[in-house]
């Protein structure tokens, strides 16, 4: 029989409060381990991921003395020599996100203080969330100290100060100083881009592309800029810090990376289904021929248009292929699209449309029914 598929929130589980407990009662003789087991496994099962996290941070600050340094100095300990668990779980680090959080839920009143303990804890787990609280608090305050682990050693703190000043981080707090103003932060970034760890340049190019999609002009000012005399490596954080503005078909990102910017091709799309039942797969297949007398760089992309509850569309964009085309050239894509609902998409039945994008350009497009 087939094991059942582990969901995101199952890496909080009986293991991992067994982990935090075994954690916080190394750190100090005289924690309550069994007080605050029973406390952190009442109604946990019955929780989803985050409502998990507040659940867990809430017992132990039961557990955890009421003095906040004294508190803080555990937690820290705890987290510097958390037990490894099981290296081939996926979930393994889940454990550790209710200790991170903590200090975000408890620690503004010691504002540096809080920010130091972060700085140690976020190789064990980013604090890539907690971090926020602080930002939030004290833009000015908090962005010195992170300035000031631009150097650090440690590749999980470099990444921290990308990572948590994304305006705009998936499961994360947004960031409206930044959303408004994002110059503090591409001042950070500037230092960062070219890190030697691949780590920390794919967080910058993922804060690049926030940035992208509030302020389009800024980032692809800020992308030539860098693209100039640029490593490979650059260039890489480059292209996938623009990712989003090349799916829009921005004039200036597709300068930047030298594709064409007004593509000239004719094309035929065709689906392997016009019915598909969910959990199953379509072939898309394409063919492009060039209608210019020159060259083409193509960046090709295709959006599929879900049904969503309440009878709404939303669509995402796929990477394709990028590739280049000869005059009069005729190339044929192929590519299967699995439609299996995801943790973070839940699929609908009904009509669904996939249209095929030449350099941000609408080229063709075929609808087939979901069931």
């Amino acid at each position: 029989m087939a094991e059942t598929a582990r969901l995101m929130k199952d890496g909080l589980d009986k293991d991992a409060v067994l982990r935090l407990r075994t954690a916080l009662s190394a750190a100090a003789p005289d924690f309550d381990g069994a007080s605050f087991q029973r406390r952190a496994m009442k109604g946990l099962r019955a929780l989803e991921l985050k409502d998990r996290v507040r659940h867990l941070i809430s017992v132990m600050t039961a557990c955890l003395p009421a003095d906040f340094p004294r508190a803080l100095s555990i937690v820290v300990s705890a987290g510097e020599n958390f037990p490894a668990g099981d290296p081939d779980d996926s979930l393994n680090g889940f454990a550790c996100w209710p200790l991170i959080d903590w200090v975000a839920e408890c620690g503004l009143d010691h504002f540096d203080l809080s920010l130091d303990a972060l700085r140690r804890l976020t190789p064990l787990f980013s604090a890539e969330f907690a971090v926020r609280a602080f930002i939030l608090a004290d833009p000015p305050r908090a962005l010195t100290t992170l300035a000031g682990w631009l150097t650090d050693p440690n590749e999980h703190v470099r990444r921290l100060i990308s990572e948590g000043t994304r305006p705009l981080l998936p499961w994360g707090q947004q960031l409206p100083v930044f959303r408004s103003d994002p110059a503090p932060v591409l001042e950070l970034l500037e230092v960062l881009r070219d890190d030697p760890s691949e780590y920390v340049r794919r967080s910058v190019a993922n804060n690049l592309n926030d940035i992208a999609k509030d302020h389009p002009a800024v980032v692809v000012k800020t992308a030539k800029a860098w693209w100039q005399d640029a490593s490979p490596e650059r260039q890489a954080l480059v292209r996938h810090g623009l990712r989003t503005l090349v799916k829009r078909g921005d004039t200036g990102a597709l300068q930047v990376l030298g594709f064409t910017t007004k593509p000239k091709v004719e094309a035929t799309f065709e689906l392997s289904a016009s019915t598909l039942a969910i959990g199953e797969s379509l072939e898309l297949a394409l063919v492009l021929k060039s209608k210019s007398r020159s060259t083409q760089k193509l960046v090709v992309d295709y959006a599929v248009h879900h049904q969503r509850s309440g009878g709404k569309v939303s669509a995402k964009v796929f990477k394709w292929r990028n590739l280049e085309l000869a005059a009069g050239d005729v190339v044929q894509l192929a590519r299967k699209h699995a439609f299996v609902p995801r943790s973070v998409r839940r699929l609908y039945p009904g009509e669904h449309r996939i249209e095929v994008m030449v350099g941000g350009q609408l080229v063709a497009s075929a609808s087939f029914e979901l069931i």
